[in-house]
């Protein structure tokens, strides 16, 4: 189907973490181990049926958690609003005996057609029907820029910057009906030392550009953005809860950089803590909201090491933590503290409900419940399991879907109809992408784009492949939740040998850290080996061979030919990687030509042909001595859960 103009885009860059996935391993704090003292203790009750004060019974503060929806409000979230307003009309919580949040720990509207083709303003519109009682942005939040969805960033040629380099989120902030929370978040220009009137230069971390610098940053005299907050307290059954959001320091690197040039995001656990300590007093329970988390797959445990930094700097500093980012589902107890998250593409919830002693106001561990990764199922409650059940036995089932969500989802599939379902290719079997290694999508989306502009070579990033190739018929929504972001092709027309050389090394020293690069029009062999668990990367990474597919050989270790540091070659890649994104070299010199959205270049060339795509590689990427040395394999990007034909997964 031809269509007037460019396709609703989403704006901008590549992903740090793998697709969402609902086979993922998932840890349970009460599955395997206990809060201290929790061994001898009775469970709660789920609720009293006829509540009445009492100053002797613990209070509950319940906590439904999101994370990374990413625009995936089919088929889920109407479910997932008719459980909370169950859980609402419990007498114990509608006479105010007992609290309910419902937070989410950010990315919450980039990644499906059904959210994108409005910027966001769809998802709003539901969150605000659930009543979440707060959000954080998440680094993906950042990827519209100014509103018109056909730009993701300013632009000084045309002149489109409506509303500022992040007229969006600050749209969005503004619909909502409930604060946008982050602490950590500041503007590099208000930064000063203390004492000073002249701001000081920082990092995208907020840390000095100079090292000579000797006072320190004065923080507290920092400004946030206009549509964020640090944090809110609000009381519920006589209990102060005091939200504190933080971001992920990496946002800059993992968004379009231009959007938040002027902003800075400071180290998680230093900014919590300098809210925490000045909240002291002001709140009994204090929960973390934060865009990061561990990849227990991977063995990163970058959410849990922030948590036990701000445990051993601010002993009970911290109540619950409820993390985001890396769209795994875990609940792991850090020193007596509950972190979870809860997967992705609102697939599922987490619940925590804390106890609080009436006369104290201190949280009581030893009664904490805690369920991460609750599947949204509006037709039954598993309670096999007794510590997984106190999270959905409350619930009347069948739940029913809530009218207002199914309405608002109702007219935005009416607005993308006529794109959404247009007939692209025919797929044979389920296609995947690997995160570290060649993959039959990342080889058909590169063949394609390289096809489109006619180079030698293509590349694009794994992190920007966002879900599997569904058996049947691809839709243009659905080659959509594959790619998402509204990254432009750029084409260097004469790359030296030995840029592109280094754009390979960086590709091959990756095991999990960063996605790799899938390519096309190469040939290429290498060694990685010694993958090591706290960093994602090889201790050794060595390229062997890499040729043309003509068989005209641009390196070969074991013969000791390389090509002449005046060969060049004609690529083409996505502008996120020609800015330097996930730190890959390409940003070497000004690109020679700059294409459309790649995805839409992709989608014109399968609309011509329409053809059949197979789960086949053909060992244009290979790692020939994988862990040779014994490393334990890092597990590959699971295959996604299915999605809806309209509104799929990111």
């Amino acid at each position: 189907m031809k269509r007037d103009m460019k396709l609703l885009g989403i704006l901008c860059i590549l992903a740090a973490f793998p697709a969402c996935n609902g086979e993922k391993v998932i840890r349970q704090a009460g599955a395997d181990r206990e809060a201290p003292g929790a061994s001898n203790t009775p469970a709660p009750p789920l609720y009293s049926p006829t509540p009445t004060p009492n100053p002797d019974v613990p209070t509950k503060i319940s906590f439904f958690l999101t994370n990374d929806i990413h625009g995936y409000l089919v088929p889920n979230v109407t479910y997932l609003s008719s459980m909370v307003k169950q859980i609402r009309a419990l007498p114990e919580y509608q006479n105010n005996l007992a609290g309910l949040f419902v937070l989410d720990s950010g990315d919450q509207f980039q990644g499906t057609l059904l959210s994108n083709f409005d910027e966001g303003k769809t998802v709003f519109d539901a969150l605000n029907v659930v009543q979440y009682d707060a959000i954080i942005p998440g680094n993906h939040d950042y990827d519209f820029g100014p509103i018109n969805w056909l730009y993701d960033q300013c632009n000084s040629t045309s002149g489109h910057c409506d509303g500022g380099p992040r007229g969006v989120i600050t749209a969005r902030s503004t619909q909502a009906h409930f604060p946008m929370l982050s602490a950590n978040t500041y503007n590099k220009a208000s930064l000063k030392t203390k004492g000073s009137s002249l701001p000081v230069a920082v990092d995208d971390t907020c840390k000095p550009t100079s090292a000579s610098l000797m006072d320190p940053i004065d923080f507290a005299s920092g400004t946030h953005p206009e549509y964020l907050k640090p944090y809110t307290i609000v009381e519920k059954a006589g209990v102060r809860v005091a939200l504190i959001g933080i971001d992920f320091h990496g946002t800059t690197a993992t968004t379009t950089a231009s959007n938040v040039s002027d902003l800075c995001f400071r180290d998680e656990v230093d900014a919590y803590l300098d809210v925490r300590k000045a909240l002291e007093g002001q709140a009994d329970v204090f929960v973390l909201m934060m865009h990061n988390g561990d990849v227990p797959y991977a063995n990163s445990t970058d959410g849990t090491t922030i948590t036990q930094k701000i445990n051993a700097a601010y002993p009970n500093g911290v109540s619950l933590v409820a993390a985001g980012h890396t769209h795994q589902i875990y609940n792991v107890n850090v020193d007596g503290v509950v972190q979870l998250q809860d997967g992705c593409n609102a697939a599922s919830f987490g619940r925590v409900d804390l106890y609080v002693d009436p006369k104290t106001k201190q949280v009581l561990p030893n009664m904490t419940q805690s369920w991460a990764g609750m599947p949204i199922d509006p037709n039954k409650c598993d309670v096999s399991n007794p510590k997984k059940a106190f999270a959905c036995q409350q619930f009347t089932y069948p739940i029913p879907a809530d009218p207002q969500i199914d309405q608002i989802v109702s007219n935005a599939q009416a607005a993308i109809a006529p794109i959404a379902d247009e007939p692209l290719a025919t797929v044979q079997g389920t296609i995947s992408v690997n995160r570290i290694g060649e993959s039959a999508l990342g080889d058909i989306l590169t063949d394609a784009l390289r096809h489109a502009t006619g180079t030698q070579v293509s590349f694009m990033n794994t992190g920007g492949i966002r879900t599997t190739m569904k058996p049947g018929t691809l839709t243009y929504s659905g080659l959509f939740a594959i790619s998402p972001f509204q990254n432009l092709a750029v084409v260097f027309n004469k790359m030296p040998w030995p840029n592109l050389k280094a754009v390979l090394q960086h590709a091959i020293n990756t095991c999990g850290s960063y996605g790799t690069l899938v390519e096309s029009g190469l040939k290429v062999r290498y060694a990685g080996v010694g993958c090591v668990a706290s960093t994602q990367m090889y201790t050794s990474a060595t390229l062997q061979h890499v040729e043309f597919l003509d068989g005209t050989v641009l390196l070969d270790t074991a013969t000791g030919t390389e090509a002449d540091s005046t060969t060049t070659v004609s690529v083409t890649t996505l502008d996120f990687l020609a800015n330097g994104g996930d730190a890959y070299p390409f940003n070497f010199a000004p690109v020679d030509q700059t294409f459309g959205i790649a995805r839409d270049m992709i989608q014109k060339g399968f609309e011509a042909s329409h053809p059949t795509l197979t789960a086949t590689t053909d060992g244009r990427f290979v790692n020939t001595a994988p862990f040779q040395d014994g490393t334990p394999t890092p597990t590959p990007v699971p295959t996604p859960s299915p999605t809806p034909s309209v509104s799929l997964s990111l």
